[in-house]
């Protein structure tokens, strides 16, 4: 018995023995890395002993560092209650100290030689000899295998791995730290200690492995192992069918295809997680704990693994799907994706002007005032995303949807949001908001900025705000307030008309079938709309990617018809150009069908048809407190229009009818012709 428990033993040596020899972890002279032993030829040495072992395991020959580390840290992992990571241990039975053995080499404080015993022999100041190394013998800082005592910028070790931490939203909806349940997927192991489970270095390495990288994981090139190794532990909702996971386009970047592929092709589908992320030596901008990604925020979108944009299968000017070169200030008007950096946070929906949650990673939020911001990542879920967007191509106008819906598309799915409890006063701001772990609906992800949770506290009690548009020079306004469905008339964002009409409020009946166009003439009345349909990128036809990510237009409007509340040559639109029918242009056209307007107001004095659109209705049309979208004078810019020094809303009062008569409209000013007061007006404020 003793026999063969020895020729086991053996057995299992020689094999350890034959895949380390050929691997850069074979330090003796005849290792073929370029870091090695001017002499020595013994190959176990550098980090085993039989006899007389040091603390470490197993068998351990090597000096351990004394280091003290930066470890890894995150406002995700704030956020969510998640175990931060603990100090490497030099101790047996603590976490850390399988990797501290392994940063005994890689993080460059401790000589590559610094070993206790060779051939029975205490080496105790001096050093094995090593080829390669800095002059204190230590691993230079500019080899790829460097780790350094910063590990920040690396994938954290000595942390628990625990797949049940979660975080519940307002809504009640819930957000996992999307870890595989109960463990990883063999071959990745976990170190126990104290009961918990733990990830070391060797969680994910094997030293002894004649393998890419010493990964555990063996499925391909480096490539696909990388991808794996991710996966065996990361669980991310939706990834298995995420473009990420399944686009077979490959890189061009021969840097990629070299150490990726092993000098064959490298697609997005093979690199998964490894597109947009790196374990190690991650760039260290701020703020500090970035989920590991390859280059600066947008950067990672734009370049993937490749150097240059072109070279890769993304999002980059050149790449599979060019979304860089929508983006201001390559576009007049746009979300600041490509201007405004280094301050995105993953879970910043939390903090609002209204939340009373206190931040645990004191971080940055979604406040204009000190935290204003747009990245890729606000308005998509890499893991989660997936080909299609709500808009189809169907109607004449090709991207405008059949059957509309405010539901999120594919390409939005999984992506932070915010539900504003509507205040049956209208036009008021809502005080109180559910934050989502998802969206369900598209404005959801828009009001996290673009509503009173982003933007703050009206200086004047309505939905203005204290910001003002940096491409636009116009005032910011709060979109939850406008899109309130209690106020007296809305486009039908959050509900349809029909459930506003529901709700007691509300006056404007829905318009006629043959007061809009197609697709939006069918099932008038209940529909509802995206924000999306009316913003979004010039030549959404098939030229430009969808979405609001940039436009040469004034309020990334879109569609044949994009000028509003002035013409191409700065004038206004008047009665005049809907009564002759010179509307060309004029944004409204793209969805109304104006030959249907009111007869009442075509048949009117020529003295009429001057009446510029903005001098009855608010400027920004996505709400009003007044039926049919009417303004008063005493409405605040910008939506009483500001046209060359002079605030245009005219009206005093309005009442609404079923047919628009001339004493529905009242109005003080000689020159609007509309005089009658008859009483029972929607009043403001």
């Amino acid at each position: 018995m003793f026999k063969n428990a020895v020729a086991s033993l053996l057995c299992v040596v020689t094999l350890s023995y034959a895949g380390i020899e050929l691997t850069k972890h074979n330090l003796s002279v005849s290792g073929p890395g370029a870091v090695k032993a001017v002499s020595e030829t013994e190959i176990c040495v550098f980090c085993h002993i039989p006899h007389h072992e040091k603390e470490g395991t197993p068998l351990w020959n090597r000096k351990m560092p004394t280091s003290v580390y930066t470890l890894y840290d995150s406002e995700f992992i704030s956020r969510i209650n998640y175990p931060t990571p603990q100090q490497p241990s030099e101790v047996e039975g603590q976490p850390g100290i399988v990797s501290r053995q392994c940063l005994s080499c890689h993080d460059g404080t401790v000589a590559i030689g610094a070993v206790y015993i060779v051939r029975g022999t205490e080496l105790g100041n001096s050093v094995i000899q090593m080829q390669n190394v800095n002059p204190d013998g230590t691993l230079p800082s500019t080899l790829r295998t460097f780790i350094g005592t910063d590990l920040s910028i690396h994938h954290p070790v000595a942390i628990e791995y625990n797949p049940n931490i979660q975080k519940t939203f307002g809504d009640g909806s819930v957000k996992t730290v999307e870890l595989r349940n109960p463990h990883p997927l063999p071959p990745i192991k976990l170190y126990t200690y104290g009961g918990k489970s733990y990830v070391e270095c060797t969680s994910c390495h094997d030293p002894h492995k004649q393998n890419k990288q010493f990964l555990r994981v063996d499925v391909g090139n480096l490539a696909q192992d990388f991808k794996q190794t991710c996966i065996s532990c990361h669980d991310k909702p939706g990834w298995t069918t995420s473009p990420h996971n399944t686009d077979t386009r490959t890189y061009t970047d021969t840097g990629v295809t070299q150490h990726y592929g092993e000098g064959s092709a490298v697609s997005v589908a093979d690199l998964g997680c490894g597109n947009c992320h790196k374990p190690h030596n991650t760039p260290p901008y701020p703020p500090s704990g970035k989920p590991l990604l390859r280059k600066p925020e947008e950067q990672t979108c734009f370049k993937g693994a490749a150097g240059q944009s072109n070279l890769a299968p993304c999002h980059g000017a050149g790449g599979a799907k060019d979304i860089e070169s929508l983006l201001p200030p390559d576009r007049t008007y746009g979300h600041p994706v490509k201007t405004i950096s280094d301050i995105h946070t993953i879970m910043d929906v939390l903090y609002g002007f209204t939340s009373t949650e206190v931040d645990p990673a004191s971080s940055f939020s979604v406040k204009f005032s000190d935290s204003k911001h747009a990245e890729c990542m606000d308005c998509h879920n890499p893991h989660k995303a997936s080909a299609g967007t709500h808009a189809q191509n169907t109607g004449p106008q090709g991207w405008y949807p059949q059957n509309p819906t405010n539901l999120v598309s594919n390409v939005l799915a999984g992506v932070y949001g915010v539900e504003p409890l509507w205040p049956s006063a209208r036009w008021t701001q809502p005080s109180t908001f559910n934050t989502m772990a998802e969206a369900q609906k598209e404005y959801q992800i828009c009001m996290k900025c673009h509503s009173r949770w982003g933007l703050g506290d009206s200086p004047n009690g309505d939905c203005t705000t204290q910001f003002t548009s940096d491409q636009s020079g116009i005032k910011l306004t709060d979109q939850s307030c406008e899109f309130n469905p209690y106020n007296r008339s809305a486009h039908p964002v959050v509900m349809t008309t029909n459930e506003m009409l529901a709700l007691g409020s509300r006056y404007a009946d829905p318009l006629t079938p043959s007061q809009l166009l197609s697709p939006w003439d069918t099932n008038v009345g209940n529909q509802t709309m995206y924000c999306t349909d009316c913003h979004g990128a010039d030549a959404e036809d098939g030229v430009d990617p969808r979405g609001p990510h940039g436009s040469t237009h004034k309020f990334m409007l879109k569609g044949p018809n994009t000028n509003w509340p002035t013409k191409s040559d700065g004038t206004l639109y008047t009665t005049g150009d809907v009564k002759a029918g010179t509307t060309d242009g004029l944004f409204c056209t793209n969805c109304h069908d104006l030959t249907q307007a009111d007869v009442h107001m075509l048949t009117r004095p020529m003295a009429m048809y001057s009446i510029a659109c903005v001098e009855c209705h608010v400027a920004v049309p996505h709400g009003s407190p007044i039926s049919r979208l009417i303004g008063y004078r005493t409405m605040p810019e910008p939506y009483n229009y500001n046209y060359n020094g002079t605030l245009m809303l005219k009206l005093d009062g309005f009442v609404w009818n079923t047919v628009v008569q001339r004493r529905d409209a009242y109005s003080t000013d000689n020159n609007c012709g509309c005089h009658w007061n008859a009483g029972g007006y929607d009043t403001y404020p």
